[in-house]
């Protein structure tokens, strides 16, 4: 098994958040980690982001966590045309306000995605069909993808159907039919590149602007 430097390796507990990079033998060691539960993700371009949950810093002695890395397939999106917000209104099957409630592996989820429960605040553009209160998002963990969403952040996301009891979401990838808006004291917080100026607008006037895509049809 070959060993991969340059791998970017994120931990975080709560507001916690260290990095590291793997040096040219693949080796990485993150210091000064207080004792606790860690996610840990390891993401380098060409391969899929790899998360490990749970990951326990005892107060005495090291932990050590290796990674096993899958090459990314070479293009694994379809474009839709457009990059307007009225583009991607009409595409989206839903589109909704919701705080993550909680995250992690689960054995139906799909390979290459992880795995959110969240619970919905707002419905911007009701899907057909009932809505639970809670709903299950998965995020593409596929190269070049972010690291996995928080527990407790929200997040207005465009929506396509993932199975009978889920929605999937893009991660912010750019020329993708689901995107993400990141919420955080009540303003958009980050954005897909395309609709950057959007960022820092109160959440408030960016649903007046969503609801008025359906009413101008």
């Amino acid at each position: 098994m070959q060993r991969l430097p340059g791998v970017f390796v994120v931990a975080t507990a709560g507001r916690l958040k260290r990095t590291t990079t793997a040096d040219a033998g693949g080796c990485y060691e993150l210091k000064d980690l207080p004792p606790g539960s860690y996610r840990v993700t390891a993401l380098l371009t060409g391969f899929d982001n790899v998360t490990r949950d749970a990951v326990t810093i005892a107060r005495t002695g090291a932990a050590r966590l290796d990674f096993v890395m899958q090459a990314s397939p070479m293009c694994e999106c379809v474009r839709v045309g457009g990059t307007t917000l009225a583009d991607r209104w009409d595409y989206a099957d839903a589109v909704l306000h919701v705080r993550l409630s909680a995250s992690g592996p689960q054995p139906k989820t799909p390979e290459g995605y992880y795995r959110h429960a969240a619970t919905v605040l707002h419905v911007v553009k009701k899907p057909v069909g009932p809505l639970p209160a809670h709903v299950i998002v998965l995020q593409n963990q596929r190269s070049g993808s972010a690291a996995p969403y928080d527990i407790d952040q929200e997040l207005v996301i465009f929506l396509k159907p993932q199975g009978p009891d889920g929605f999937a979401i893009a991660n912010d990838e750019p020329g993708l039919a689901a995107i993400v808006f990141l919420v955080k004291d009540d303003r958009i917080q980050r954005a897909p590149e395309e609709f950057a100026p959007y960022v820092g607008m109160r959440l408030d006037a960016f649903f007046l602007e969503l609801r008025a895509l359906s009413r101008g049809k």
